[in-house]
């Protein structure tokens, strides 16, 4: 017995300090993207291209290339500084509106820092550091494999629509944060941002998301026999980490119920697979009701 808990508190750790290892780093990177994405859309061009005209022309040098270009950055990041010292979110906003209105493939600045920081730092610590068998992605894969998964995606997002509805007539908050609400709301009719939101938050989400939640985290429980313990503290982790500024409690609640129905197949499957191709169905759906904008959880 107290073997069995000292692996579950053991297993939990190592859980929990991989998810805040990687989340400071993903947060680093990706927020260095998002302020020189909205800083640059503030500085004149007009500005910075003579600039680098009177450099190529060898009318300046680089030291005083690179001194007027801080006259000209500097008073639009103290700019941006202020309206953040106002609104917290207000670079998250002034970022989403961005993407969601002229560059969907941005998208990415989600998707590929998360690979390196969840699935690549998360690799590298628990498989070659603490020599914790990770999922190599060799489970079966096949048109049956996917097609279950689909299915029980579709599954999920009903019984999430439903559970979202009965929230929603109880009163109780149902509020998402500001990339799902923003993209819910730009998503309406807009067929170039549905694509690239079904490949970015459908697909590679949902490819991501499941070999770090399921095949790292829930794989290191079940190979010790943890299996339940380990389906519950993932799943919670998993919630968790979808609640932020301006969520309701209710959200994480829900994606802590979705990501056990999610671990629930990996575990009776033994597939991986199934539950990506289950997780990327539900993401899917969530954006193909937001585009024909049908009543549900924004989320």
């Amino acid at each position: 017995m107290q073997n069995r808990l000292f692996e579950i508190f053991r297993l939990s750790a190592y859980a929990l300090g991989l998810v805040y290892i990687c989340s400071f780093f993903y947060s680093i990177i990706f927020l260095s993207f998002v302020s020189n994405t909205v800083i640059g859309d503030r500085i004149p061009e007009e500005k910075v291209q003579a600039l680098y005209e009177d450099y190529t022309q060898g009318k300046t040098d680089f030291r005083t290339l690179y001194s007027e270009y801080q006259k000209i950055v500097i008073p639009a990041n103290e700019e941006l500084q202020k309206e953040m010292t106002e609104n917290p979110n207000a670079i998250l906003e002034i970022f989403y509106t961005k993407v969601f209105t002229e560059k969907p493939h941005y998208l990415l600045g989600h998707s590929i820092p998360w690979f390196l920081c969840y699935v690549g730092l998360g690799y590298l610590l628990y498989k070659k550091l603490l020599q914790i068998p990770v999922t190599n992605l060799s489970d079966e894969l096949s048109f049956a494999v996917i097609n279950k998964g689909l299915l029980n995606g579709l599954l999920c997002f009903i019984v999430v629509i439903v559970l979202g509805s009965i929230l929603e007539k109880l009163s109780v908050p149902v509020e998402s944060g500001v990339f799902a609400s923003k993209l819910y709301a730009s998503l309406h009719g807009n067929t170039y941002l549905l694509g690239w939101g079904i490949y970015v938050v459908g697909i590679i989400t949902g490819i991501l998301e499941e070999v770090f939640f399921r095949g790292f985290l829930l794989k290191s429980f079940i190979d010790k026999n943890l299996v339940q313990e380990g389906l519950l503290i993932v799943s919670l982790i998993f919630g968790w980490l979808h609640y932020g500024d301006g969520t309701s409690l209710a959200i994480p609640f829900i994606i802590t119920c979705v990501g056990m129905f999610f671990g629930y197949l990996y575990i009776k499957t033994n597939n991986i697979w199934i539950s990506i191709a289950c997780h990327a169905s539900y993401n899917s759906l969530g954006l193909i009701s937001a585009y024909m904008q049908m009543p549900g959880i924004k989320s």
